[in-house]
């Protein structure tokens, strides 16, 4: 039951920002005996499910431009992206290797990789797949971190 609980929570936090998936997870390994390594499956699961829709509107098959009123994406952030774009086109691992990056260590967010991933027209299954390695890896390493500290070693009774 836990596990489905984490995997509606992940797919929220995918799509809600201030839904906090690490925070959760950590909350989720101190509190319960549910394994982690299916916890992180369940979370995983749940947060590709959620990018999958950025990366449908990376991909158009999501317009949002009725939403807005003006582009708010300008400046430097727009450069880094341009650069990680040209950089994709260059390489054709680039758009693989920086979505398993990014899924692992949220740099460049993963929310903008599924942007640019639909953008540059990558296969869906292999977005997915590399999303689902690399969540994996992220949310297993906070399930076991509470495990890695000592108990009381922080002041906390856990």
């Amino acid at each position: 039951m836990v596990a489905v609980g984490t995997f509606f929570y992940c797919l929220l936090s995918a799509v809600v920002p201030v839904a906090n998936a690490e925070v959760y997870l950590v909350g989720v390994a101190v509190t319960t005996d549910s394994p982690p390594v299916l916890l992180a499956v369940a979370a995983a699961s749940g947060q590709v499910l959620g990018k999958m829709a950025f990366y449908l509107l990376g991909r158009g098959v999501i317009d949002l431009s009725r939403l807005r009123r003006h582009s708010r994406t300008t400046g430097r952030w727009t450069e880094r992206m341009a650069r990680v774009s040209d950089w994709c086109d260059r390489h054709a691992w680039g758009p693989s290797a920086v979505t398993l990056v990014s899924a692992v260590v949220g740099l460049p967010p993963f929310a903008v990789v599924s942007v640019l991933a639909g953008t540059l027209r990558m296969r869906w299954w292999l977005f997915a797949l590399c999303g689902l390695i690399g969540r994996f890896v992220r949310f297993l390493a906070v399930l076991l971190a509470p495990g890695v500290v000592p108990a009381g070693v922080l002041g906390w009774p856990f």
